[in-house]
């Protein structure tokens, strides 16, 4: 509403609608009232545009470094917007996430989008950027409807400045797109029965009711409260038939030609609900449902208490335990609850908002576990639209309290200097408490993530090799720290990477290391902080003279400048003396020794080895540590294995083995090298004798070992090294 108080930013509706004055006006009268109402208009224009600016500015600035990384949920839409890209398209999502699948929408759009922006943090994040500020405009719009501009306005601050609204708008998730859609699902509802502050007597429009359906179908496709917003638009439309609002006899014939064109759009999505229930939205819900009564009711306590007394405590939504709003927006929300229920019977504007915060809560009390704001989203606008009206019960308050002068002052200035505070305090919030956060940093994998803006920011042509313990999919679930999105740093890092044009090496240094170019000046970077203590021993040497390279954001030591060429020289010099045999060393007599370097396929050459510990015989229980020197002369096999074996009788299978490949080899250039160490421990039971040990290299996709070339001549597909005694 708007309020003598207020003016001349809000004049009140009737003087801008009723005729009958404006014929007592004289001609300057009437001019000087244009005058104001234009300078009105100016002044809402303004206010709004202020808003939106401060609100792109909580969410664009440093958007490209906090968060720092993604999060297990970014993590999940980012995979599905892959399968866009290589053309799945679908209605639900299944990315190895045990509670389910998700929705599609989201992920397609954030698909296409990628094809024209391409990848790494900006591009990625700018999608949800977009929805974010878009529903402050919307909300914006739906607030000036039902209750005038104040009351718009401070329901605009309120999604501009909160800061799980802030935090939304910078994640790519689900979530950034349902909010939008929910607020303009909300103002069609209140078009499709022509709701201002009262409704008007009109004839329904079929176009907006069929949009009303379609996006109530959008939104399901976007997240499972769609299906939410669907029971929302049934309650309202029998709410105007309980308390006999002047509504048009064929707005029900038109409300079920609304439902009948959501169930049309949403023909995919039931098709795909019933051939897959199992990752569908329903089942979702069914999954989550509360177990008994009083968990629900606890539930329920959440989801309230969670709006001004306590807060979600996960890092990704909030700073844990602080409340979605502020005192001053609380005792707002709280004032324009009592209003609304005041009103409830005969101004269904303010009875919209209240029965989506109703639903919206009891959906957040359905879900189990503890308060997730991102259950609250349909609740969301609701919460805002309240704290409106009690923003305008406050000015009318004012304005009937004191006079006309100093109301207007006190509402206006009071209005910018909150505001404004909440602006400065949101920032805080955002900029510093939360972004420091350990929790933080450990749920967006922000080591990751300076690890790439380091990157992007080098204008050098060295090379980078990267030590990780998540190289692949088996070695990222067992060193998994988060729930579901236990994913290969290789595949994080090319995700967070602007640029495509580093010549980038992964190993995981625990057991093997990969430098560039026969050890040429280089990085050396570790993508986790315990990395460079867990360096095995045999490897060490190769960095022993690396330099400390400071890098912001990572503790010092993470990432280096090393120049090992003589080192690898050195090592390789000695090693190519090793013996290797073409057949099994079973006598002087008969052994066919052969001669290193040796290659192995195309672009494979092993170059020697040493056998620890250096001794005749060993110890059943003991651990044998075969240390590995190759060279790459190209572009390796797709998964490319190594393999040892110890055999009593190489003519059958052996009585140990290991195959493993701790690099990265399908980067592999030519002239890089590396070191596997594989480890072969005898067991407690090995039975005593004489063994061989043999060596060689196969393609994991097919089995297939790799030919070892004598010359040009493919000669054996393993190699026997020096016998070994158990004893």
């Amino acid at each position: 509403m708007c309020y003598r108080a207020i003016a001349p930013t809000c004049w009140p509706e009737r003087l801008r609608h009723e005729k009958a004055p404006e014929a007592r006006y004289t001609s300057g009268a009437m001019h000087s009232h244009q005058t104001e109402d234009v300078l009105a208009q100016r002044t809402r224009l303004a206010a709004i545009v202020a808003v939106l600016l401060a609100a792109a500015a909580l969410r664009i600035l440093a958007l490209t470094t906090l968060p720092q990384g993604f999060r297990d949920e970014e993590i999940a839409q980012l995979e599905i917007a892959a399968l866009v890209r290589s053309g799945a398209i679908a209605s639900f999502y299944n990315v190895n996430d045990p509670n389910g699948g998700r929705e599609g929408l989201f992920g397609i759009l954030q698909g296409w989008l990628s094809l024209v922006l391409g990848k790494g943090q900006l591009p990625l994040r700018i999608l949800a950027v977009w929805c974010s500020l878009l529903s402050i405009a919307l909300l914006y719009a739906l607030g000036k409807r039902l209750f005038g501009h104040f009351a718009g306005l401070v329901a605009a601050i309120g999604m501009a400045l909160t800061l799980y609204s802030i935090l939304l708008g910078r994640s790519i998730t689900r979530e950034a797109l349902a909010l939008p859609l929910i607020v303009l699902s909300l103002m069609t509802m209140a078009r499709a029965v022509h709701l201002r502050r009262h409704i008007a007597l009109k004839a329904p429009h079929s176009a907006t009711f069929a949009l009303l359906g379609v996006l109530i179908a959008l939104t399901a496709y976007t997240h499972w409260i769609g299906l939410l917003l669907l029971a929302l638009f049934v309650i309202f439309i029998a709410y105007l038939r309980w308390s006999r609002q002047p509504i048009s006899r064929r707005v029900i014939g038109y409300s079920l030609f609304s439902l009948l064109i959501a169930l049309i759009t949403a023909i995919p999505y039931i098709g795909a609900t019933v051939r897959a229930f199992p990752i569908s939205s329903l089942n979702t819900l069914w999954l989550n449902r509360p177990e008994h009564l009083g968990e629900w009711l606890s539930g329920l306590w959440q989801a309230i208490g969670g709006i001004g007394i306590y807060g979600d405590l996960l890092p990704q939504h909030n700073l844990p335990g602080l409340p979605l709003l502020n005192p001053i927006g609380f005792v707002l929300l709280i004032i324009g609850v009592i209003v609304a229920l005041r009103h409830f019977r005969n101004a269904p504007n303010h009875a919209l908002p209240l029965l989506a915060l109703i639903i919206g809560l009891l959906a957040d009390a359905w879900t189990r576990g503890a308060l997730n704001f991102s259950h609250q989203l349909l609740a969301l606008p609701a919460i805002m639209l309240l704290m409106g009206i009690g923003a305008e019960a406050v000015a009318r308050f004012f304005g009937s309290s004191l006079p006309r002068a100093i109301a207007d002052q006190v509402i206006i200035f009071g209005t910018l200097a909150i505001a404004v505070a909440s602006c400065f305090a949101s920032g805080d919030l955002l900029w510093r408490a939360w972004a420091n956060r350990g929790d933080v940093q450990n749920v967006y994998r922000a080591r990751l993530g300076h690890l790439a803006a380091y990157l992007d920011r080098t204008r050098d042509d060295l090379a980078t090799s990267i030590c990780t313990f998540a190289l692949d999919m088996r070695s990222a679930t067992q060193n998994a720290e988060h729930r579901f999105a236990a994913r290969p740093d290789p595949f994080l890092l090319e995700l967070m990477l602007h640029r495509h044009d580093l010549a980038l090496r992964y190993s995981n240094c625990l057991d093997a290391l990969v430098l560039t170019g026969g050890g040429e000046r280089q990085r050396y970077a570790f993508a986790h902080p315990t990395a460079r203590l867990r360096i095995a021993e045999p490897l060490r040497a190769w960095l022993q003279n690396a330099v400390d390279v400071p890098v912001a954001g990572l503790p010092s030591g993470s990432v280096l400048l090393v120049n090992a060429e003589q080192i690898v020289a050195d090592d390789f010099g000695q090693v190519i003396q090793s013996q290797v045999w073409w057949t099994p060393e079973e006598s002087r007599v008969n052994a066919e020794p052969a001669q290193l370097p040796l290659r192995m396929g195309g672009y494979l050459t092993f170059e020697g080895y040493r056998l620890l510990p250096e001794r005749p015989s060993y110890r059943s229980g003991e651990t044998l540590r075969l240390i590995t020197y190759w060279r790459a002369d190209g572009e390796q096999v797709p998964n490319l294995r190594l393999f040892a074996h110890v055999s009593r009788n190489p003519d059958i299978p052996p009585a140990l083995q290991n195959d493993v490949l701790n690099i990265e080899a399908s980067l592999l250039r030519d002239r890089d090298v590396f070191i596997q160490i594989i480890d072969l421990p005898l067991p407690l039971d090995f039975p005593e004798g004489d063994y061989f040990l043999s060596i060689g290299a196969y393609s994991e996709r097919d089995g297939q070992r790799l030919p070892i070339y004598d010359g040009e001549t493919p000669r054996a597909d393993r190699l026997f090294l020096r016998k070994i005694r158990v004893e």
